[in-house]
């Protein structure tokens, strides 16, 4: 973690999405001085944390708590979670726990679900129940005795120990050593690690069709509605041995007969048993909401027609995998309508370039804003 080179590439990363804060440019502006400070601080054995800028955002409705750390701090909490927390910490997570691990995520976490109902319904049919749960205040609850017991385990090297539990004391301003913030890399990878206990439990000492959990939010298969319930009697006591609440609101037994909702997203058997992916409601609306609003603020010229366009694809490509063919065609052309020469009132700056990254279908490709100068990938020149 030491080393100049590992050192240089963290605060590369470190300054990925951020580049244009001022805080950021500083650092950068002299990075070789910098990351040889830290290097020495930490050698020496000098405490290198200076306080969070906190703040609060709102998320879908929900206000969420930001602790965010200085840069300064950022690129040594980056390279011990790059070099020594993830290599350490990642082998002893099940391969169904998904969040924040390298080529997994969210779609991966989608597929293995959808392969674990593919292979039930092979052999039960809809014949069976699915348990979904739910941990409550995940972050907030996340005892610092269970996080530092599970480092101590898995590292050898004293120093790093040190460094890992002195970012962990920093965030312990109520002096009950309990909660994570949401702005330090180091708290994720100890967020994914902290439940893997009750992973293990479960794979390996229950009688589960699947399981899998990302993040806060996990699921358990089996043909018996009677023998979840017990299992989730069960669950419930590990989590209690780690600090871990399960949410009663959340948490419910679904007959698979029925369509559930999982991380999003709408699921069920269809007629043949192929297992069907749709967005759910609460996501459209939501986007259809935006959309209207960023209409609005394109021909009033608060905001780019690039960036609505932007923000438009990032959505679109994350229900390209879904089945969701008319859902996206409603939407390619609600963006028509709302973004066309009528309704912005105003010609688009001339020669404007506006890179798409994924691929059009034939509504938005017809908008009279674009050019379809490379059918249905590359970029669209403005008239």
């Amino acid at each position: 973690m030491l080393d100049l080179n590992v050192l240089y590439k963290a605060q590369k990363e470190a300054a990925r999405g951020v580049a244009w804060k001022g805080s950021t440019q500083r650092y950068q502006i002299n990075w070789l001085l910098n990351i040889n400070r830290t290097k020495k601080d930490l050698e020496a054995g000098r405490d290198i944390c200076r306080g969070f800028h906190e703040f609060d955002t709102i998320e879908r409705g929900k206000t969420r708590h930001i602790s965010s750390v200085h840069f300064s701090e950022r690129v040594p909490q980056k390279a011990i979670s790059q070099n020594i927390l993830v290599p350490a910490l990642a082998p002893t997570l099940i391969d169904r726990n998904t969040a924040n691990m390298k080529g997994k995520g969210l779609d991966y976490a989608l597929r293995a679900m959808k392969r674990d109902l593919e292979r039930f319904y092979k052999k039960h049919g809809k014949e069976g129940y699915i348990l979904l749960g739910d941990f409550s205040n995940f972050f907030g609850s996340i005892r610092h005795d269970v996080v530092k017991s599970i480092i101590d385990k898995n590292l050898d090297d004293e120093r790093a120990k040190a460094l890992a539990f002195r970012f962990i004391d920093s965030q312990n301003k109520d002096g009950k050593g309990i909660g994570l913030g949401l702005g330090s890399e180091p708290n994720q990878i100890e967020a994914v690690s902290m439940p893997s206990p009750v992973d293990h439990f479960v794979t390996e000492c229950l009688d589960s069709e699947g399981y899998g959990r990302y993040m806060d939010d996990f699921y358990l298969l089996h043909e018996d509605k009677e023998y979840l319930q017990a299992c989730l009697v069960v669950i419930k006591d590990r989590c209690a041995a780690l600090g871990i609440t399960i949410n009663d609101r959340k948490t419910h037994i679904v007959k698979l007969t029925k369509c559930f909702t999982f991380l999003k997203k709408r699921i069920s058997f269809g007629p043949t048993g192929k297992v069907v992916m749709r967005p759910c409601r609460e996501s459209i609306t939501h986007e259809r909401r935006k959309l209207k609003k960023q209409g609005a603020l394109v021909a009033k010229g608060s905001m780019t027609l690039e960036d609505a366009v932007t923000s438009f694809q990032s959505w679109r490509g994350s229900i390209l995998h879904l089945d969701a063919y008319r859902t996206r065609k409603d939407m390619d052309a609600l963006f028509k309508k709302l973004f066309s020469e009528e309704a912005l009132r105003k010609d688009p700056p001339p020669g404007h370039i506006i890179t798409l990254h994924f691929p059009l279908e034939a509504p938005l490709a017809g908008s009279p804003h674009f050019q379809d100068t490379k059918p249905l990938q590359g970029a669209f020149l403005m008239p």
